[in-house]
């Protein structure tokens, strides 16, 4: 999904998603509920205070025999 669409479904500027990626600015509770909503995930699934591992080191972590 694009910044601006993310942007259009929760009503915010697409530079507001940017700086949220970026992490130079944390949502109001609300934006961080709306965002949930779009991808249909509890909250704490999508924000944290610790920082999330890459889903890339999960999915593509060799395997150990």
């Amino acid at each position: 999904m694009s910044r601006a669409r993310l942007a259009e479904l929760v009503n915010v500027n697409p530079q507001t998603i940017g700086a949220l990626e970026r992490g130079d600015h944390s949502p109001s509770l609300d934006l961080a509920f709306r965002i949930c909503e779009v991808f249909e995930l509890p909250v704490e699934a999508v924000f944290s205070r610790t920082e999330f591992t890459p889903m890339s080191t999960e999915i593509y972590r060799p395997r150990q025999e």
